[in-house]
């Protein structure tokens, strides 16, 4: 590909109808050269959104004195040429373009994204900058069109290069992958693939599929200690000590005497083999401080021990960072290994299955699949994680996939040497820290088949969310989305049936596949009607709500009366549809004793049948009367105004997991820690005991400690209460509305921003979110919303970037959100986080507290509020450098008794209450006098 043009435009939003141009460049490119450019701004008549002041540096001034859209057009027209159009993102210019521009005479229109996609699928980043980085081309100021336009230009180039560098065997099956998904890049992929066959004639086109050949891996070794271990120089107090080697291997090393103790509890532990809860304070180094004693266990003991934490974030962490720490710190011969549940890992069968049978894939899972024909040519584990997915490609990527039911096992041609999943588990097997999240440990726990290898001690990290994974992994789910998903599966299995050639009885054979797919088509149309009546009852009872709605379904049996029809409807139709696949499995297995290669569809008509009968059991389970511990219920998201807008789901969920957890948990031999910053309420930990069923255990298996943060929370936080900010519910909602907002813009603008506030409902984050924007754009404060302005990482990168930021989160902005130094110094705690009052797990729970005499309450509710509560304020101080300010809004926490077990249970013992304008006061003042520790009045101690 020589001629084309690039285009990149800079604009005042996204929308092409409402938005305007304000820069335009074009870069005309014949026979490999750049031959012309052109670039101008673009008065647009309109004011420009702070956001893109700050992204493009363009500012109004500029505009003012540049010339319209229709001055240039002239210009602009002269530059372009019959020719493709080329954009990193091109639908986005080519919207604008179309917008603005009558008459577009290019031939076809070429995405740099798309392209490098599929070239790099297994990048951190797509973004134009990060693939300028990662190719090592040019560096140029961003954000501005001429510059892009010409990054642009020599990515597409070096994006070429790596498309001729593929075997003729890839680029064949790329090319026709690409043309099923109708993308513009099959005829460029096309011609270099010619090119090739031209200049390398003796290269033949391999019919073998091209994957990476697996690294040879030696037979697992037992796990023998050294015998050198023993020495003084593997011992905690002097590997985590004031000489410490790590001092040479980490830049800011520091000597924590928290971290020693913490490691040596860890180390009794696992000699003991007993249980302990420690809750370890922000800066004490707590993976280090359990990693380094579990190793060292392990060597010694010629055990294993499992690592589980709950964020992907602490997982790579302690892969990519303090794995290889340790093997640094050691130099000792100890192997760890990263482990996945099933599905996150390809599976070689199904995704060859797909490639040979891809004239059915839709253009999503087309182009999915040819990522992942690139990607097999680099990837060693097969992780999913590696190729960044998200939106359909996630429900795509569930066609490739490893699963248990479609696993062919040692029948499987890819088994013994190939096969991701075998690899994984092999290398977890040869492993001394296998690492995994809390997802996997309680898929092993209620998994009949054993999932993880033996080992001698368990490790919890992120230990206050195991609750909510073990109900979320005990409980049951049914969504409309996701029978959608497997009828749309089985249609396609469908569709390869009605291609087959039976070798009898051709008539018969075609009608039942037929009688299948009117009997999966009438069961859409039921699904489809079961879900919507059951979203209509909601409406109709006024039960919809900003975002969401959730009713328990056996304590409203109206709901269950108005569905009743719809659902025997839906279970009768589900039934004739999982017997007619069975009709269609009985014909199959006769001619797969002559005829091998009907063996795949066979298994994938089976595997439907076996999801099938799932569903069927599970919304039976759910509709019909509960066992005694469990509360059922549905939810309904985005309760729609229009047809078909809307998420509607069922579920039962476990009400009391003690019982379950002390039985397939707890109650066993092997040593087991359980460590989080937030575990304790009051400095306590009886409500997390209680949770997890830990007071059944005999008291002296059971060891609990605090470890205090080394961070001198007094000198670098200051805590504020205002106490005139009315209660939500004690006033008109307009008036609260307007004073939060005046309250939260205030005190933002008295730390030019780096302000996180935190939120507990989606609908006050938005109405804040509109009310505040105009105001902080006017003083040139970027206001970022969750869920308004891009997803979590985005806005928390975006947020770290720009000094002037306020960001608004909901709830999963109070954990897992590390932004240390300047960025920022403010947090807002808008209201105490309880959860909803009309959350039904919530409700039954407390319900059966009651039935046995306590107060659900002060049982439940707090303490998970206070859990929650100490995470949102572990968000302001990250590192011995940090300091600011956290001030809470809601004056409850002075007003009401359970006020003072939110306060004791926070690690500062003083805080300032008083009105917002004297807290504006005396937070500028603490700010700008962050190292003179200037004395303030109003201080209440406790």
């Amino acid at each position: 590909m020589q001629n084309f043009v690039v285009c990149d435009l800079e604009t005042t939003g996204f929308d092409h109808e409402q938005d305007k141009i304000i820069e335009i460049a074009l870069v005309k490119v014949i026979d490999g050269e750049i031959i012309e450019t052109f670039d101008t701004l673009i008065n647009p008549h309109t004011q420009i959104p702070l956001k893109i002041k700050r992204l493009t540096g363009i500012t109004g001034e500029q505009l003012a004195s540049s010339p319209t859209l229709d001055q240039v057009l002239p210009q602009i027209q002269r530059f372009l040429q019959n020719v493709p159009l080329v954009g990193h993102n091109i639908a986005f210019d080519r919207s604008f373009l179309s917008a603005n521009i009558d008459y577009l005479p290019f031939t076809f229109y070429l995405d740099t994204l798309e392209l490098a996609r599929i070239t790099l699928p297994d990048i951190p980043g797509h973004s134009l900058a990060s693939l300028v980085q990662y190719l090592q081309l040019p560096q140029r100021p961003q954000h501005r069109a001429l510059n892009d336009a010409l990054s642009t230009t020599e990515l597409l180039f070096a994006l070429l290069q790596k498309v001729s560098s593929f075997e003729i065997g890839v680029l064949h099956r790329l090319v026709s992958l690409l043309r099923q998904g109708r993308s513009p890049l099959t005829e460029v992929v096309e011609n270099v693939s010619k090119n090739k066959i031209q200049n390398f004639s003796w290269e033949k086109i391999s019919r073998r599929i091209p994957v990476k050949e697996p690294v040879s891996e030696p037979e697992p070794e037992s796990l023998e200690m050294p015998k050198h271990i023993n020495e003084p120089g593997f011992q905690l107090d002097y590997l985590l000590g004031v000489d410490s080697p790590l001092a040479g291997l980490m830049p800011n090393y520091s000597y924590r005497p928290e971290q020693v103790r913490m490691a040596q509890t860890v180390k009794d532990t696992l000699e003991g083999q007993k249980i302990l809860l420690v809750e370890a304070g922000t800066g004490t180094g707590k993976s280090i401080a359990y990693l380094l004693p579990a190793l060292l266990w392990t060597l010694q003991n010629e055990q294993r021990a499992v690592i589980a934490t709950n964020t992907i974030n602490l997982q790579e962490q302690i892969w990519h960072k303090d794995i290889p720490l340790l093997q640094r710190l050691l130099n000792l011969p100890f192997k760890g290994a990263l482990l996945k549940g099933r599905s996150n890992y390809l599976c070689l069968h199904r995704f060859i299955s797909l490639l040979n049978n891809s004239a059915g894939l839709t253009r999503g899972e087309a182009l999915l699949t040819a990522r992942v024909l690139v990607w097999l040519q680099n990837t060693d584990s097969g992780d999913k994680t590696e190729l960044n997915l998200f939106g359909p490609d996630n429900e795509s990527w569930l066609q490739l996939c490893s699963e248990s039911e479609s696993c062919l096992g040692n029948g499987c041609r890819w088994s013994s040497g190939y096969c991701f999943v075998n690899r994984a588990r092999r290398r977890a097997e040869d492993a001394h820290l296998v690492i995994i999240n809390h997802s996997l440990l309680f898929s092993d726990i209620v998994s009949d088949i054993k999932i993880l290898p033996p080992h001698g001690a368990l490790i919890i990290d992120e230990a206050h969310n195991i609750d909510e994974t073990a109900y979320k992994h005990l409980g049951k789910k049914i969504t409309r989305t996701e029978i959608i998903q497997w009828l749309s599966l089985a249609g396609k299995n469908l569709k390869k049936l009605t291609e087959l050639a039976p070798p009898q009885d051709g008539q018969r054979w075609l009608a039942a596949v037929n009688k299948a797919e009117e009997a999966k088509n009438k069961l859409m149309e039921k699904v489809n009607v079961f879900f919507k009546s059951l979203v209509q009852h909601l409406k109709t009872n006024n039960r919809g709500s900003y975002s969401q709605t959730r009713v328990r379904l056996h304590r409203e049996p109206n709901t269950l009366e108005n569905i009743e029809a719809d659902y025997q409807n839906l279970l009768f139709h589900m039934r004739h549809f999982i017997t007619n696949l069975h009709s269609i499995t009985q014909w199959l297995e006769i001619w797969t004793v002559s005829n091998d290669s009907l063996t795949d569809i066979l298994q994938d008509i089976n595997n439907n049948i076996t999801t099938g009968t799932g569903y069927l059991k599970d919304i039976d389970f759910i509709i019909k009367a509960p066992e005694d511990n469990y509360v059922c219920w549905v939810e309904v998201s985005a309760l729609p105004g229009y047809d078909k807008k809307y998420n509607c789901d069922l579920h039962a969920t476990p009400i009391d997991i003690s019982e379950i957890l002390h039985e397939r948990l707890f109650d066993t031999s092997r040593a087991i820690i359980l460590t989080s910053a937030t575990m304790t309420v009051n400095n306590r930990f009886d409500h997390f005991i209680k949770q997890c069923g830990l007071d059944r255990m005999p008291k002296e298996m059971v060891n609990a400690g605090i470890i205090q943060s080394p961070f001198n929370y007094d000198q670098q936080c200051l805590l504020c209460i205002a106490d005139n900010v009315p209660n939500f519910n004690e006033t008109d909602s307009q008036v609260y509305l307007d004073t939060l907002a005046d309250t939260i813009f205030s005190l933002a603008l008295e730390t030019e921003g780096r302000t996180l506030v935190l939120f507990t409902s989606h609908k006050l984050l938005k109405e804040a979110y509109l009310k505040t924007k105009p105001a902080f754009d006017e003083v040139d404060i970027c206001l970022l919303g969750h869920n308004i302005d891009g997803s979590r990482t985005k806005l928390i990168e975006q947020f770290t970037m720009n000094r002037r930021s306020v960001l608004f989160g909901a709830f999963s902005f109070w954990e897992g959100v590390d932004i240390p130094g300047e960025a920022l110094v403010n947090v807002i705690i808008v209201k105490l986080p309880f959860a909803p009052p009309d959350d039904p797990v919530l409700e039954a729970r407390n319900e059966k507290i009651a039935a046995l005499g306590y107060n659900g309450f002060y049982t439940l509710s707090l303490p998970s509020a206070v859990i929650r509560f100490k995470q949102g304020f572990g968000r302001l101080i990250r590192s011995e450098r940090d300091r600011g300010v956290v001030v809470i809004l809601d004056k409850r926490i002075l007003e009401k008794r359970y006020g003072k077990i939110f306060l004791n249970s926070l690690p500062v013992k003083s805080h300032l209450r008083g009105d917002v304008a004297l807290i504006r006061k005396k937070l500028s003042y603490w700010i700008l006098h962050a190292h003179s520790h200037p004395p303030l009045n109003n201080i209440i101690y406790r």
